[in-house]
């Protein structure tokens, strides 16, 4: 999907598909999301410093580089190396920001640790629950998670059709063609509320709000306990 269709792939609008997104309005939707989490992390007294941020599952950098803006580094992580030719691409005028390929947060420590429209897509609820852990791990004591995962999925999304057919027929079509008709690779999970606080809890946190990130499910805001 980098090589196809790149800024659908991190935000999947229907009408949007096929290089429908322009630049710059894609940006933006990352200037808002970044503004309003800061706007709810600052009503909970959180991060302390806005020295460092981490954007895990960064893609092509629509947050992290609204983050740049608002803090003094930023780094963004991602899987696909090649959505990270397209960050590095974007974001050249942007000094204090870097991207790296790794398919785990690193060790930290970070003011802010976001993942944003990422959690969903790993091969198993296991593996968003160690995530889930590391990106806590990353965070600074008096630092602030905030993460976003589905709840539940509608029936449709749990049989996931696109994702099968595209896989039944990607040995005999390229993906340009498969994703031109409507078909796509993309994987979805979700997990309950009381599975994502049960893990919270295990890595010494605490979910401090939540809110309704529409039909991405639930946005989570978590900090380290106080010792």
């Amino acid at each position: 999907m980098a090589e196809v269709d790149p800024l659908w792939a991190i935000l999947s609008v229907d009408a949007k598909r096929n290089r429908g997104w322009e630049l710059d309005a894609f940006l933006s939707t990352g200037e808002a999301e970044v503004e309003h989490m800061l706007a709810t992390a600052g009503k909970l007294s959180r991060p302390a410093r806005r020295e460092r941020a981490l954007d895990f599952g960064c893609g092509v950098g629509r947050l992290t580089r609204a983050l740049a803006r608002r803090f003094d580094e930023t780094v963004g992580i991602d899987v696909s190396e090649r959505m990270l030719e397209h960050a590095r691409r974007l974001h050249a005028d942007t000094p204090n920001l870097s991207f790296t390929n790794r398919d785990k947060p690193p060790a930290g420590p970070f003011d802010l640790v976001v993942a944003n429209l990422v959690l969903q897509h790993l091969p198993s609820k296991a593996l968003a629950r160690a995530n889930i852990v590391r990106l806590i791990e990353a965070a600074r004591p008096d630092g602030l998670v905030v993460f976003q995962l589905p709840t539940r999925l509608p029936l449709a999304q749990r049989l996931q059709p696109r994702r099968r057919i595209y896989t039944a027929l990607r040995t005999y079509f390229g993906p340009g063609r498969l994703h031109a008709v409507g078909l796509h690779p993309v994987r979805i999970l979700a997990l309950p509320e009381l599975d994502v606080r049960a893990t919270v809890e295990s890595a010494g946190a605490t979910v401090a709000h939540t809110e309704s990130a529409a039909a991405a499910g639930q946005r989570y805001y978590v900090h380290h306990r106080s010792p």
